[in-house]
């Protein structure tokens, strides 16, 4: 693979895991309501469905998702409910000020869990990966080495992008710890997980 050509998959990759989804929502989320620890482990969930999704995409089933009305439409509204339901039970959270200690204490697993089927659930995830990860590929070298660096070149860039906001939501978290603030933080991330819901329900193949 050229340098050029990997360098141009970075720039998509970059303005790709900036783009404001659901898992960017998750993240912001556990780092004001639990710290920035708590969504360093959802993020670990985000990653490991994102690298579900690559195998998913490089093995050919990436294109079945495409091509099936009813396996899409499936996964469309599992991720719409799961969505809906992060979001009025975010909604209905009891806010709690912080006073310099973190509010809504998970365990790892839960947190991980959480992250993996909020990612997991995205079909368009999947449909963007399978029409976008071929195109940087060369028919003409090593098909699984290429897929290799590719889907590696996504993880850390999304990594980093998440850990970004992470640390930015962490940042403010100080200002915004009171519970006012906190009750208001639950309305409006609850609001959005329930608006991308209703989005995702909504998305046509």
């Amino acid at each position: 693979m050229l340098l050029s050509v990997w360098l141009t998959f970075v720039v998509a990759c970059i303005v790709f895991s900036i783009s404001p989804g659901a898992g960017t929502v998750a993240t912001i989320s556990h780092s004001l309501s639990g710290g920035f620890k708590q969504a360093c482990k959802n993020i670990a969930g985000l990653q490991l469905a994102l690298v579900t999704h690559l195998i998913i995409v490089s093995v050919g089933l990436g294109a079945l998702l495409a091509s099936s009305a009813v396996a899409f439409t499936a996964v469309k509204y599992l991720g719409a409910a799961y969505l809906l339901y992060l979001g009025i039970s975010k909604f209905l959270e009891k806010p709690t000020a912080l006073a310099g200690k973190e509010t809504v204490v998970k365990s790892s697993s839960q947190l991980i869990k959480q992250g993996f089927i909020v990612n997991l659930i995205n079909p368009k995830s999947i449909i963007f990966l399978a029409a976008f990860l071929p195109q940087f590929v060369n028919p003409n070298f090593d098909m699984s080495g290429q897929y290799l660096l590719l889907g590696i070149t996504v993880v850390i860039i999304d990594c980093a992008v998440m850990f970004s906001y992470a640390t930015l939501a962490s940042v403010v978290k100080p200002w915004l710890g009171k519970a006012k603030f906190i009750a208001l933080q639950n309305r409006i991330f609850g609001s959005l997980f329930v608006m991308m819901g209703i989005a995702l329900a909504k998305v046509e193949r």
